[in-house]
């Protein structure tokens, strides 16, 4: 068996930036360009607010307007549909007005909101699959404490609802790269530092693996 560690994550390694280190701007930009499922309009509208904050209060719908024109997700919707989506956020308390240091009212995420759109990219989070397979398997292992067993728990049901395949009790395998959204899902349930992932370059018996995600021997 070929292989290659793509992350070693155990506790008191400092080499690996922790998923969460990747701005909420990134993740909403990624998440608006996504070709998943169609999200909720007002789930839209915060995407649109966490990737850039909307300067002057008066500027929230058309400024809303000309981000989403950008991205697939949300260009089908209206200015006047992203401004109630805006002020039903503000209502639940999901976004707020505040001044930058230039003194301009900006409309940006409060923690609870930042806090839910972690959630919505959670739920939503699936991993691509390419047209072709590399011939590469990536393994995720992992070895939680138990004082950490409903994170574990949550963990494993994530992993096999993502469509990976249990090799070992704590060792899945997925034929493509899956890196990032391995990592976002354990960090989300601050397991990350417990997690190793590697690229096995051959097996010698993958027949089973090949089968189940019915791929053809490269």
């Amino acid at each position: 068996m070929k292989m290659q560690k793509i992350r070693n994550s155990k506790k008191g390694d400092t080499k690996r930036p922790k998923t969460k280190a990747i701005s909420l701007t990134k993740k909403a930009k990624d998440f608006l360009n996504s070709e998943t499922m169609p999200a909720r309009i007002t789930v839209i509208a915060l995407a649109l607010v966490a990737l850039a904050g909307i300067t002057t209060i008066l500027a929230v719908a058309p400024g809303l307007s000309r981000l989403a024109g950008e991205y697939n997700r949300s260009k089908r919707y209206s200015k006047r549909q992203l401004w109630e989506a805006s002020r039903n956020l503000k209502k639940r308390g999901y976004i707020e007005e505040k001044t930058d240091s230039q003194g301009k009212p900006r409309v940006v995420l409060t923690e609870k909101g930042k806090k839910y759109f972690e959630k919505i990219l959670f739920e939503d989070s699936c991993i691509p699959d390419p047209e072709k397979w590399d011939g590469k398997w990536r393994f995720v292992l992992f070895d939680i404490p138990v004082n950490h067993t409903r994170a574990r728990d949550a963990l494993r049901f994530r992993l096999r609802a993502l469509g990976f395949y249990q090799y070992q009790k704590s060792v899945w395998v997925y034929p493509y790269p899956c890196e990032k959204e391995v990592l976002f899902v354990a960090d989300y349930f601050g397991v990350g530092d417990f997690v190793e992932i590697m690229e096995v370059t051959h097996l010698t018996k993958d027949a089973e693996l090949r089968k189940h995600f019915k791929l053809e021997q490269v």
